[in-house]
């Protein structure tokens, strides 16, 4: 009798357990679903009460607009530091996804799209384009590319940038890619490399100097607090440059389709 009531007890307790396996599990999937439906969501509000701009609507991208399980990194420098040659390097040599904030916005003001021709109208006005846009813009471009790692070039120009990216997409970057260069080196480079842009002169240098010291440099100072800065001399020749950058991608193969 004893033993037949000690074996009910057993199977007792391994029916509890297992149903409350079964409620756990349950309860993991829904906060999963509900976290990505509320990401969802929130990528396609109709517009920000402080600006009026809208976000770049993600629902049909077929990706979460969460940038979990993704690999990011920041390339960060002077104008004239090297960062488009060595992210063109990195691609190359490892298939990851470079996207420039800057020429990701250019191309979105030359859509025709109603948002497109409100953030052209803007910078046209002389305003400062919302940084949830370019952000918005940046997840858009990695939920289509279907890959998993990243280089986002020039972006974050300043504390605020930062602070919207890790709030809209939840996460922060695996590390920042800093190409230290003096400012002479990158002057020289500015003024022979003959690609036309307007601000290739002189006195827009100059400015463009003291805006990435006062705007950008915080940036860079603050994730080197967390020791996710990986500083290089960009003086020598890109080749040179390349030859040790490589070495903080070279762990990981780029993910295949």
């Amino acid at each position: 009798m004893l033993g037949r009531l000690q074996l009910a007890s057993q199977i007792c307790i391994l029916r509890t357990a297992q149903a409350s396996t079964r409620r756990r599990q349950a309860g993991q999937q829904l906060s999963t679903a509900t976290f990505i439906q509320n990401a969802t969501m929130s990528s396609t509000t109709a517009a920000h009460p402080q600006t009026g701009a809208k976000d770049i609507d993600l629902s049909g991208a077929g990706f979460p607009v969460t940038t979990l399980n993704r690999s990011i990194v920041f390339v960060l420098g002077g104008p004239g530091s090297g960062k488009g040659t060595q992210c063109a390097k990195l691609v190359e040599e490892f298939g990851i996804v470079h996207l420039s904030a800057g020429d990701l916005l250019r191309a979105h003001m030359k859509s025709g799209s109603p948002d497109g021709n409100m953030v052209a109208q803007m910078i046209k006005d002389g305003q400062i384009v919302p940084s949830h846009v370019t952000i918005s813009l940046l997840q858009k471009a990695m939920a289509d590319s279907g890959q998993d790692r990243f280089l986002i070039d020039g972006f974050p120009r300043n504390d605020e940038n930062r602070n919207a990216f890790e709030q809209q997409t939840g996460t922060e970057p695996d590390f920042v890619l800093f190409l230290d260069c003096p400012e002479d080196v990158m002057e020289k480079r500015l003024l022979g490399r003959q690609e036309g842009r307007t601000d290739d002169n002189i006195e827009s240098i100059k400015k463009r100097f003291r805006v990435f010291v006062e705007s950008s440099m915080p940036v860079i100072n603050h994730y080197e607090g967390k020791g996710k800065v990986r500083r290089f001399d960009a003086t020598p020749p890109p080749s040179e440059v390349f030859e040790k950058v490589k070495n903080l991608f070279v762990q990981r193969p780029a993910k295949k389709l």
